[in-house]
């Protein structure tokens, strides 16, 4: 249920079995305790019911596939972005106690198209993980990236068939990439913003954690039970590659992570994530037909 307990323009809710039907696959045997606090900013009134229902559901779905948000608190800081060609053109977390998401918007798009947006399912699932050293910061953005579409594949946002295409579209892109900024990637991911090297590092980084969750599916869990796991119990603000991975390993009960990992930040190719591996993926995620 929804309970408002602020009058101005600051909305805190208790996150529990929320349920709207664009997020019909919401898992409604789990009750979620974050409590959700959010800045409407400049929203004009008879928009914010809509801004609401986008962030919470939002919110629920996350939880949903990796586990109760870190911290007992999120806030969420809403900026107005009229006329922008997009619903959500800009986001970004601002980590600390409590953790913040500041959300570009412009409110003239529907509710559906927000909730289409892959913005918010990224930013949330940056949460599970620490901040990292910038050589693994590939480690940080693949996983928003790849995690965004598990999220939205899980909800019903959308069908196994987009799920696919949408993998496959940037994996394109990252290679593309890749040609005009050569390198190993630990040293191009030290460097992304300078170099503009965007694309391969996010993307090469969902195809890291692509080929481990086809890995970890054949030997009986997945990434989001490993990932629901780690932020149960291991969780910290910051934290190298080599130590997480080596974290994830040994929930898991594996070698995937770490030796992967080595093999990823050494590589000056764009590496390659079968149809087979994503379809099986998909399969496991989105249910049978």
């Amino acid at each position: 249920m929804l309970k408002r307990i602020s009058k101005s323009r600051h909305y805190k809710y208790s996150v529990s079995l929320l349920l709207f039907g664009t997020l019909a696959a919401c898992n409604l045997g789990s009750v979620f305790a974050t409590e959700v606090d959010i800045d409407m900013g400049g929203a004009p009134t008879d928009e914010q019911h809509k801004l609401q229902r986008w962030i919470v559901s939002g919110t629920t779905a996350v939880e949903s596939s990796l586990g109760k948000l870190p911290g007992k608190r999120i806030k969420f800081e809403l900026v107005m972005k009229p006329n922008a060609n997009e619903p959500v053109p800009f986001a970004q977390v601002i980590r600390g106690a409590p953790n913040k998401i500041r959300l570009q918007v412009n409110t003239e798009w529907p509710l559906q198209d927000f909730v289409d947006d892959w913005t918010l399912y990224h930013e949330l699932s940056h949460l599970y993980i620490p901040y990292l050293d910038y050589p693994s910061f590939w480690l940080n953005e693949g996983f928003a990236t790849y995690m965004q579409n598990i999220v939205m594949l899980q909800s019903q946002v959308i069908d196994k068939a987009t799920f696919v295409n949408k993998l496959q579209a940037g994996l394109e892109r990252g290679r593309l990439n890749t040609i005009s900024q050569p390198g190993k990637l630990s040293m191009i991911a030290n460097d992304m913003w300078r170099k503009r090297a965007y694309m391969r590092v996010y993307w090469s980084g969902a195809a890291y954690f692509a080929e481990v969750d086809a890995l970890l599916l054949q030997s009986g869990t997945s990434l989001s039970q490993v990932i629901n796991q780690y932020s149960r119990c291991c969780l910290t603000a910051n934290s190298t590659g080599s130590e997480l991975v080596r974290q994830l390993d040994k929930i898991a009960g594996t070698n995937f992570f770490f030796a992967t990992y080595i093999q990823y930040g050494e590589r000056t190719d764009f590496p390659l994530v079968s149809p087979e591996q994503l379809q099986a993926i998909a399969l496991h995620y989105g249910g049978k037909p």
